[in-house]
């Protein structure tokens, strides 16, 4: 199983990201954090592809997931990359749905319903 959802998406760089961050509060997740690699890198003699990392996260969710196996924490908050690959912009989140391999816990729909959110966020970010 594949731990990433990856999509080739249309408009530049910075328009992709903000696409990101409006689906992902569309879809009820919060903004935790913006990652900046590529400045982050520079900032000590790094060269880097442009590469953001948007954390989300819906605070509901991630409590039920963490009474259950608080070691899923590990895989907390939810990332989206964007990066470019080449003259493409990338998208990629994680494949929520493996989280279920990681754990004895019974996390019911929960994996697949945080996947598929994440899923429609990308595609949405790569139209």
């Amino acid at each position: 199983m594949k731990f990433e959802y990856t999509r080739r998406a249309s408009g530049d760089f910075e328009e992709v990201v903000e696409r990101v961050k409006k689906l992902a509060m569309e879809e009820g997740f919060g903004i935790l954090a913006v990652h900046d690699f590529q400045k982050s890198f520079a900032s000590r003699g790094i060269e880097f592809v442009p590469f953001t990392m948007v954390e989300i996260c819906k605070p509901e969710i991630a409590a039920e997931v963490l009474k259950k196996d608080i070691n899923l924490g590990l895989f907390m908050p939810c990332r989206i990359n964007i990066y470019e690959k080449g003259r493409e912009v990338v998208v990629s989140g994680i494949a929520a749905d493996m989280l279920a391999g990681f754990t004895d816990a019974d996390l019911g729909e929960i994996p697949d319903r945080v996947a598929g959110a994440i899923r429609r966020i990308v595609d949405g970010a790569s139209a």
